[in-house]
């Protein structure tokens, strides 16, 4: 299905639109604006806060508490600063700043709206055909109708059959960012992006930080060299993490919670703490959407889409969470423009390949492309370019120097098939990366490329220096055999 964009948009806020899209976080909003700047007529529907979880509940407000951290984290370990045993943090203006980014942020999103001419709609959707959607709102209900329809409803934090999360002991994601004290100790169930991301911001703030994860590792998406070295910062940093553990049950206790868990061996054992961090995976928003009415196709809880983000229901099309793929909010929102494009008459597909994935710890991840094991297994004839932080004056200089920039390159071709890196500003340094893939250079090029001194940046030309042995800033190494690191 294609609309003819019209010559000029008409900024109409009746009930027929070009695209109606379901959800205004990363995915959605960034949809309806790239629809607006394409001419559409767009109608957006939401029934909480423009931004979603990202701006409200995820990305911003646990980027304002990073920032505020840091310093104290750098302070703390520094041996230049003294008199540091009374220094602290007031939790108050650290919430209450968060509040205030997250609103400046909202408020920009509105702006946004009314430039492109963008009607927005509060409430709670449902189709009621492919083409027609009822939005209920304080015990009435509007109906609107449009040629495409984008749903962008996100997603919801995880919840554990064990543990009943009540806001006071047991936290969910969102409970934790108006926490009104800082917990003596916190039981984090959950080691992926968002379980790790919190033990590093409350580690940091003096709690003691126990992550208990059921996979036999933390952060199992990503690159096992990556997985390995973070770890052993974080449990240098006092950090515990327990993982090939279930938590069968919980319950409170005093003013604790007591956590029971098992290991994977058979062995049982029991936690209390203060307060308890639910960071189970996220559950898509699917609920009361009415796709049953439509006969849309779902990949388990998820809603089934191709590369083009269509469903299998004609001018229906899914983006962000709701659809399962990279729950990233930069992923949303490439899913949502390639969904306009598409709905407007153009043709493109998504290429996961060439999507960044960048985890919040301190110190930060960023990757893209294969992981070294996906290599391996895939048979592919691969060479290894690494650079350790500890070599990069930039990071050595900052006080930063844990980490190092990984790229995975094929023997032959230089074709570069992944990069991983661990270490301050990894989620900005991997930008030029996923660009030298995009434009199809070699590992050669990015090895080309004269950096700033003293950069971060450096450090990624130093790897792609290493993949030919030839990195200036280390000690020699020999030519290994193809196939190997």
């Amino acid at each position: 299905m294609t609309i003819s964009p019209p010559k000029t948009s008409t900024g109409s806020t009746g009930s027929s639109y070009d695209i109606a899209v379901i959800g205004a976080g990363p995915g959605g909003y960034v949809a309806a604006i790239r629809a607006a700047q394409m001419g559409a007529r767009v109608l957006v529907i939401e029934k909480d806060e423009l931004g979603g979880t990202c701006l409200n509940w995820g990305c911003i407000p646990t980027k304002a508490f990073l920032s505020d951290v840091k310093p104290l984290r750098r302070i703390k370990i520094s041996s230049v600063y003294e008199g540091k045993e009374g220094l602290s943090l007031n939790l108050k203006k650290m919430v209450n700043r968060k509040n205030e980014v997250v609103s400046t942020m909202v408020d920009g999103i509105a702006i946004l709206f009314k430039s492109n001419h963008i009607h927005r709609v509060r409430g709670v959707a449902s189709f009621l055909d492919s083409k027609t959607i009822g939005v209920a709102q304080d015990g009435k209900q509007e109906t609107y109708t449009a040629k495409g329809i984008i749903i962008a409803t996100g997603s919801t934090a995880g919840t554990i059959p064990a543990l009943n999360i009540d806001g006071r002991k047991v936290l969910s994601t969102n409970d934790i960012l108006t926490i009104p004290k800082i917990p003596r100790d916190l039981v984090i169930i959950g080691g992926g992006a968002i379980g790790i991301q919190f033990a590093t911001i409350f580690n940091a703030l003096g709690t003691e930080v126990t992550v208990v994860e059921m996979l036999p590792k933390i952060l199992a998406t990503e690159d096992d060299e990556v997985i390995r070295r973070l770890q052993r910062v974080l449990e240098g940093d006092g950090i515990t993490i327990l993982t090939d553990v279930e938590v069968p049950g919980g319950r409170p206790k005093g003013n604790k919670v007591e956590i029971e868990f098992q290991e994977k061996s058979g062995g049982k054992s029991q936690l209390r703490a203060e307060k308890v961090l639910i960071a189970a995976a996220r559950t898509p928003c699917t609920e009361g959407l009415g796709l049953e009415t439509i006969g849309c196709r779902m990949d388990g809880s998820f809603i089934e889409v191709n590369a083009r983000m269509e469903t299998n229901v004609d001018g229906v099309y899914a983006v962000g969470d709701v659809i399962g793929k990279m729950m990233f909010a930069h992923a949303a929102s490439a899913e949502g423009v390639i969904a306009v494009e598409n709905i407007m008459g153009k043709s493109r597909q998504i290429d996961y390949r060439r999507i960044p994935t960048c985890i919040y710890t301190l110190p930060e991840i960023a990757s893209v492309g294969m992981r070294e094991r996906e290599a391996r297994e895939s048979g592919l004839d691969f060479r290894i370019g690494r650079f350790p932080y500890r070599a990069s004056g930039k990071a050595v200089a900052m006080g930063e120097p844990e980490g190092f920039v990984k790229i995975i390159a094929d023997t032959e071709s230089g074709e570069i098939l992944g990069v991983h890196i661990l270490g301050e500003n990894a989620a900005d340094l991997i930008g030029e990366c996923v660009l030298a893939m995009n434009l199809e250079a070699a590992i050669e090029d990015l090895a080309d490329v004269v950096k700033a001194h003293p950069t971060f940046s450096e450090a990624i030309a130093e790897a792609a220096l290493d993949w030919s042995r030839i990195s200036i800033h280390q000690p020699r190494k020999k030519i290994p055999r193809q196939g190997t690191s």
